[in-house]
């Protein structure tokens, strides 16, 4: 059986997870992204592959989610493989994108049972069954930024595997893949406050680059907690001054225990 691929920005979390059970329960094969990704698993790339092979499309549509360039560029991705986009709407919405004019709309705001019939007779028979689906538990806790220089790529390899073994993805770019033209630069600014945290890794290579200082001055002005991982010696630099840091440079292994102790210190596991 096939699968519908449900896609919403965290304010939304808990309209979509209600609207995948009762599809579950009606026999819909719902694929959300912390119950298919893998702790340890690149998240955007995890993203791309399921709409690309997914029967359906589900988009929340929301004040929250409306003018979104990362969620616009997955719808995108869906056209291109001919699949079909179902547009949900749980707000009242002045404007629309023009990616989704002459889409079928369903209206969830005021008859929720009536929404959830109409969008069961958009969703192709091959992702349907005449059975409820099988409960399926969360894989991960959802993802984590990794700003970063290429040069510290060994560093970040470590902390991937930190990272997995505590539950999380990831999502990151090296300096070789940020060809900031103004839709990656909107699908970044997405990324990061979509993010459960941001991991700077702090390196001579990250003071020298173009956009890992950017990228930690946006994380704090969308409040996505930030946190600082000295990987390098690296000259003092006025952006992080009097910022506290967590060392790995001393010690490595005392680095990531202070490091897992500050996730759990702010909730984060």
């Amino acid at each position: 059986m096939g699968y519908v691929f449900i896609r919403y920005v965290k304010q939304d979390k808990a309209i979509a997870e209600q609207i995948s059970e009762q599809l579950r329960l009606a026999g819909v094969e719902v694929w959300r992204g912390a119950q298919a990704i893998q702790a340890g698993e690149d998240w955007g790339d995890a993203i791309q592959r399921a709409i690309s092979q997914a029967d359906a499309m589900i988009l929340i549509v929301s004040r929250h989610s409306v003018q979104s360039s990362l969620i616009q560029n997955e719808v995108k991705i869906a056209i291109e493989h001919q699949i079909v986009v179902l547009p949900v709407t749980i707000d009242f919405i002045k404007t629309m994108p023009t990616i989704l004019y002459g889409m079928n709309w369903i209206d969830y705001r005021k008859n929720q049972e009536k929404g959830i019939s109409v969008l069961l007779e958009h969703i192709p028979p091959s992702a349907r069954s005449t059975h409820p689906v099988e409960a399926k538990a969360e894989q991960s806790r959802g993802y984590v930024f990794i700003s970063y220089a290429q040069e510290d790529t060994d560093f970040v390899l470590l902390l991937r595997e930190f990272l997995r073994e505590r539950g999380y993805s990831y999502w990151d770019y090296q300096d070789s893949e940020r060809d900031y033209h103004s839709q990656l630069f909107l699908e970044l600014e997405d990324v990061i406050r979509e993010a459960a945290a941001t991991l700077s890794v702090l390196s001579p290579a990250w003071k020298q680059s173009m956009w890992t200082p950017r990228e930690y001055l946006f994380s704090e002005q969308v409040q996505t907690p930030v946190f600082l991982l000295r990987a390098k010696d690296m000259e003092p630099t006025l952006l992080i001054a009097g910022v506290p840091y967590i060392d790995f440079v001393e010690n490595q292994q005392h680095g990531f225990q202070k490091l897992e102790a500050e996730l759990q210190r702010k909730g984060l596991l």
